[in-house]
């Protein structure tokens, strides 16, 4: 049921419409059955309600993909505006969920820019200035998701992070740095921050575009859980216009406990209660089989009538299912009862309705089976091998699977390099094979994409542009169900054990590993290993069972590890909870072995992900579980774990502690973390006293940092150096929250000397204000805490981090620079907190910046008491929406305070 515009040609250029060639040529040019769906969406799309929300349910092969490309096809053509006659071109971008692909995090929308035409690309770049400018460093994350966008919005400051770097290529390094944890803070914050940065981008993306914007998800059937998350917060953002959404599914695969089901009722509820119209819900039930006959007429260039007999029997067997009934009439001509007669010059057949009856089986996925069976064998091998892949695949993937000696590692297993010739010989054949599945309607190549070293990124430098591969998908994901069941029950496990094994070394290679290969590789391995682990071992096979060797084991734990870092980099952590499941199921079960020198830092880091990810999904019972186990490694008389190696652990247990309130408890931990790390702190009042004076002393006369300074000051890369500087500054926040005034002095003065000493990291800009606060306030010096405040706030543009330069924009302003000059002048600073803070995600630094916007403007007589009244209840309205009830109480006590000093 695809379009058929995307199906090739004969050489001349023009297909042969007749079908002398034996191939039935599908009619192509018309939509049948679906005027009365068209028409609904049509008339939604000429409404300009925005964004509008088509949900296309149906069952598999009912033509939802078919009924979306006409749509885009129509209006592409006949799109007119009031001034020239003719308005843009629809911007459409497609992506689709893949069943092998439920553990990918975004995957159900990470195909929408992977095709991008040259004129979407000059909108594209010319968005990347109000990207940058808006969310600062947080442009990365878009990057993450869509790394293919990196073409058009390339920015040194924009480079895609990419974790896989970090990744040895041999399998016994699986160590993670403990930075991964801390650089990000809490991986909730991270996760807010992400999806705001994206809703952000679509925002600018239909704002900024010329052309009306549609979307098209299909399968969502399939769809990954932070999919579906910034798909309803795209569909219930009254700031997005020009958007028109399309969401296919299959109804009869999603039942009431499906997160689908919620999801959909999720944003109809939510639109709603924004007012917003323009959301409609459309059932594709089958043809009716005046439309059956008049596609199977059109197809054969025959009249309806001559077509009828044929039409019956089809139609009572496919239910007007547009894409079996295309399946039936392929299958009565390889069976030879539907021809095309040379010399009458169309097609024909002998045999009774009834007979034609006979020969289409019941059973609709058989027709799909008997058409792959009818093919080359190799052919065959080659389908069987592209649907343990995904949808869509490319040319040189299949190869490597298919012959294991072209991968680039397997010279050292597999002895002499294979010639360029044998290469190029096997390549071509190979591509043959995935032509003639074209033409068997089995494929389509929707374009050959040239691969760019900017755009990939893999474990290792990659240095190369020199790469190209032919892309190919399934024509319909029942053809891909139907050849992944062809492989036989009793070497399927074999087949998904090699195909894992080779996608896994594929994934390496530094010019054409990719993310989702790690996670396949994961998904068929680990089926492979439940499996055999339920097969009852032979007692001749119990000296030496494969599959229980534990070197094997131990891979199969640091492959595991690779997908759950990839996972909760992208902050997907029920995927990231289940790889690490999978890989602590195959390290040791004796603590002993586990924690010796060679398991060690995959246990750590397996652990250490897994207490983030049951963090991340709000389970801190087991989260704190598995930090309890990390942490206890550290006591005894022999520990088996430092306190560097268990940071990343602690980090995640001193949010959870933070959470439930118990700031004294996390500060505790945190002064004993820098006490390992030989930062010596004292606890007596009267010592902390003097340790202060003496510090602050030091400072002055050696430590203080200046504009200069700072200018040529290096960001601090040493990941236990940062992590320490870090640390510092969380105490120092727990300690103002506990009242412990001379320790949160302490630390702030310890911060600001490390600055000095070791460089710059995310906190320093915090740091820096926080001790200008401690000047003016503690030792009344009204001369250099201005000038460290505006550092803070030079720092803070220099680092350009939305989410981190709240905390110092608040502190400098409000404490600081409010007190040695008009408040008026620092109100563009506590606006620019307030929307870095819900720019970013970070909701509580945005809300103190709004307080304190407000309480500036009870200075600036020009402006009237209703007027100032009118901004606080504007002001106490959006704290209560963003659940931020302290901020709010906070406003409200200061506008009773005004009213009463005023009678």
């Amino acid at each position: 049921h695809l379009d058929d515009r995307l199906l090739p040609v004969d050489e001349d250029g023009e297909e042969d419409e007749l079908g002398a060639d034996g191939r039935i040529h599908f009619a192509k040019d018309k939509l049948y059955g679906r005027d009365e769906e068209l028409a609904k969406c049509q008339e939604l799309f000429d409404a300009n309600e925005s964004p509008a929300v088509v949900f296309l349910s149906g069952y598999s092969g009912s033509g939802k993909s078919r009924m979306v490309e006409e749509f885009v096809h129509l209006n592409s053509s006949t799109m007119k505006d009031d001034k020239s006659g003719r308005r843009p071109p629809i911007l459409f971008l497609r992506s689709k969920s893949d069943s092998a692909d439920g553990n990918v995090p975004f995957s159900s929308i990470g195909g929408l820019f992977d095709n991008i035409d040259k004129s979407a690309s000059v909108e594209f770049m010319d968005m990347r200035d109000v990207i940058q400018e808006t969310l600062g460093t947080d442009a990365r994350l878009l990057l993450k998701v869509f790394p293919k966008l990196e073409t058009f919005l390339n920015n040194d400051s924009m480079k895609r992070p990419s974790m896989r770097a970090s990744f040895s290529s041999g399998s016994d390094s699986a160590s993670i740095s403990s930075s991964v944890v801390l650089s990000s803070g809490k991986q909730k914050d991270t996760k807010k921050r992400l999806m705001l940065a994206l809703q952000f981008f679509f925002r600018t993306l239909s704002s900024r575009s010329k052309r009306p914007l549609v979307l098209f998800l299909d399968d969502l059937q399939w769809v990954d859980g932070l999919s579906m998350e910034l798909i309803q917060s795209i569909l219930t953002d009254n700031m997005i216009p020009n958007l028109f959404f399309f969401g296919g599914y299959r109804s009869n695969e999603v039942g009431e406990d499906h997160i689908l089901t919620k999801s959909l009722q999720d944003i109809m509820d939510k639109r709603d209660e924004k007012g917003l119209n323009g959301d409609i819900c459309i059932e594709l039930k089958d043809l009716r089989q005046e439309a059956v006959g008049q596609f199977i007429a059109d197809s054969l260039r025959l009249s309806y009538d001559e077509a009828l007999p044929l039409t019956n029997a089809i139609f009572t067997k496919t239910f007007g299912n547009p894409f079996f009934t295309r399946q039936a009439l392929e299958h009565l001509v390889r069976k030879n009862a539907l021809y095309y007669d040379n010399i009458t010059f169309r097609w024909d057949w002998n045999l009774q309705e009834k007979e034609l009856k006979e020969l289409i089986s019941d059973d609709l996925l058989e027709l799909v089976k008997a058409k792959i069976k009818h093919l080359d064998p190799k052919l065959q091998e080659v389908m069987m091998t592209a649907a343990c892949t995904r949808t869509t695949f490319d040319a040189e993937t299949i190869l490597v699977l298919l012959h294991p000696k072209f991968l680039r590692q397997s010279q050292a297993l597999f002895g002499a390099k294979p010639s360029e010739e044998e290469y190029e010989e096997e390549k071509m054949s190979l591509i043959d094979l995935l032509n003639q599945a074209v033409v068997e309607g089995l494929l389509i190549q929707p374009q050959v994409i040239k691969r760019r070293k900017s755009v990939r990124y893999s474990i290792g430098a990659v240095q190369s542009n020199e790469a190209t591969g032919e892309e190919y998908a399934f024509a319909h994901d029942k053809i891909q169900e139907t050849a992944r069941s062809l492989i036989c029950d009793g070497d399927e496990f074999e087949f998904l054990e090699r195909v894992g094994n080779i996608l896994q070394q594929r994934a390496q290679c530094p010019l054409f590993g990719e993310d989702w290969m790690f996670f396949t590789a994961c998904e068929h391995l680990n089926r492979v290993s439940v499996q055999y682990k339920t097969v009852p071992i032979e007692k001749e096979e119990e000296k030496k069972p494969d599959y229980l060797e534990k070197e094997k084991q131990f891979r199969q734990a640091i492959l595991n590890l690779r997908a759950a870092e990839l996972s909760i980099d992208l902050l997907a952590f029920p995927a990231a909870l289940d790889f690490c499941e999978h890989g602590i199921g195959y390290l040791p079960t004796d603590d002993e072995e586990l924690w010796s020198e060679k398991y060690k830092d995959t246990a750590l880091n397996l652990f250490s992900i897994a207490a983030q990810a049951k963090y991340g999904v709000g389970d801190n019972i087991a989260a704190e579980r598995y930090c309890n186990y990390v942490i206890g490694q550290r006591k005894g008389d022999n520990p088996k774990v430092t306190v560097e190696e268990a940071l990343p652990t602690l980090q995640v247990y001193l949010d959870i502690i933070s959470d439930r309130g118990e700031k004294e408890t996390a500060l505790f931990l945190c002064l004993d973390i820098l006490s390992d790390f030989g930062v010596k702190l004292p606890t007596n009042r009267r010592m902390l006293r003097a340790k202060v004076w003496w510090t602050l002393k030091q400072i002055r006369g050696r430590y203080l940092p200046t504009e200069e300074s700072v200018q040529n000051m290096p960001q601090v890369m040493d990941p236990q150096v940062s992590d320490q500087m870090e640390l510092m500054q969380l105490a120092g926040t727990l300690a103002f929250s506990a009242d412990k005034t001379y320790l949160y002095m302490l630390l702030c003065c310890e911060s600001v000397k490390n600055i000095f000493v070791h460089g710059l990291t995310d906190t320093s800009a915090a740091s820096i204000a926080s001790f200008a606060n401690i000047l003016m306030h503690f030792y009344n010096d009204f001369k250099t805490s201005p000038q460290l405040a505006e550092l803070a706030i030079l720092i803070a543009d220099r680092q350009q981090s939305k989410f981190n330069e709240t905390q110092p924009l608040n502190t400098a302003n409000h404490n600081v620079l409010g007190w040695v000059r008009p408040i008026s002048s620092t109100l563009k600073y506590h606006q620019r907190a307030y929307e870095s803070g819900i720019a970013s995600g970070n909701v509580n630094g945005g809300m103190v910046g709004k307080l304190f916007c407000v309480q500036a403007q009870l200075f600036c007589c020009s402006i009237t008491l209703p007027e100032l009244e009118g901004k606080f209840r504007e002001g106490v309205a959006e704290m209560r929406k963003m659940n931020q009830e302290f901020m709010a109480g906070c406003a409200c006590i200061v506008w009773q305070v005004v009213l009463n000093l005023i009678g």
